[in-house]
């Protein structure tokens, strides 16, 4: 959250003025957009600690393709917050999708899964005590001195996931209306007040020890001088945190120009090169499923991107409802204009 604040500062300077800009900026619409960023602020540092906290129960391939299942709740959510209808075409490649990240999620509820909740144990790879004992004894050495833990989810985990889609759903909806709705004000600052509200709920969280994994652990360890030596010097960490802010900060001005539910599609599009990177990171085998999944995904959102974005519905009652269609009507080609526009230097690019 540190390092986004930081970006959104230094491309509020470079795109809209300098400090006596943000200081006018912040004193006429600061507080009104602090308020409206705590919801979906709330949402993302809550969705934050529970993605960690579904790493430690899911292969990253397994949580990714689980998480894709949000598309569908993205655009049930989408409807409501901006009456855009899906035609039959749309909800078609969204189904394929979703079937095929729930037939990826078979690999998880095999025998290995049940053993984790009875007790039991099978001769599965995925075994925590069974697994092949020739190749257990020929590498002895080798595993006792690196020991590999695979995840085994329990029927909580995949309530949890549930939870973090359903929550990060509505904060990216949400998130997208204010950046939609709040047109005249700067997305650099309507950024600066949603980071800042995150950081707010992320340091709540630490206090309240939300996401620590035993009790020992209390938020003055965590910011000690010696865990923060140990954060800095690890250059994959701040790789990740690098990586994610100019996500995040991508991640608005992608709203703003598009919607949520063409994001989740584009974002499906790493299923294809997140198992591979899987497999080399953290020898997560390739399954005859997961190739299943990723056909069926590339085609869900072949089908998706091929078809007219959603139209929007318009229900207005009373003497001007027909002036108020015709300037929302020709708000809508103009915004469809903009996008067509934008794709088309995206794609020259």
């Amino acid at each position: 959250e540190v390092l986004k604040i930081i970006l959104s500062l230094v491309l509020f300077f470079l795109q809209d003025g300098g400090p006596m800009v943000l200081y006018e900026n912040v004193k006429q619409h600061a507080r009104t957009m602090m308020v409206w960023y705590l919801i979906p602020a709330g949402l993302y540092a809550l969705g934050d600690v529970l993605t960690y906290i579904n790493l430690r129960s899911f292969d990253p391939a397994t949580l990714h393709l689980l998480g894709e299942m949000k598309i569908v709740v993205t655009a049930i959510v989408h409807q409501c917050f901006f009456r855009r209808m899906l035609n039959k075409w749309h909800w078609l490649a969204l189904v394929i999708i979703t079937v095929g990240c729930a037939f990826k999620a078979l690999d998880s509820l095999e025998l290995p899964w049940m053993s984790s909740i009875t007790g039991t144990t099978t001769n599965g790879n995925l075994d925590h005590g069974g697994g092949d004992t020739t190749q257990d004894n020929s590498n002895n050495n080798q595993s006792a001195a690196t020991p590999t833990i695979i995840p085994h989810p329990r029927l909580s985990n995949f309530g949890l996931i549930a939870i973090h889609i359903f929550i990060t759903t509505i904060a990216g909806v949400f998130n997208e209306k204010l950046l939609k709705d709040k047109s005249l004000i700067c997305i650099n600052l309507q950024n600066l007040c949603l980071y800042s509200n995150g950081m707010l709920f992320l340091t709540l969280g630490m206090l309240m020890g939300i996401s620590e994994q035993n009790d020992d652990t209390s938020i003055k360890q965590t910011l000690s001088p010696a865990s923060l030596r140990v954060l800095f010097s690890q250059p994959s960490i701040l790789a990740t945190a690098i990586i994610m802010s100019i996500a995040g900060i991508v991640t608005s001005r992608f709203l703003k120009v598009f919607d949520s539910i063409r994001k989740s599609v584009a974002v499906a599009l790493v299923v294809v090169s997140l198992p591979l990177l899987s497999r080399l990171c953290f020898g997560t085998p390739i399954t005859f499923k997961m190739v299943i999944s990723i056909l069926m995904v590339v085609l869900g959102m072949q089908i998706y991107t091929s078809q007219p974005p959603p139209e929007r519905v318009i229900d207005f009652s009373g003497d001007d409802g027909v002036e108020m269609m015709r300037g929302r009507k020709n708000k809508n080609e103009k915004e469809e204009g903009n996008e067509t526009e934008f794709f088309l230097q995206a794609k020259q690019l």
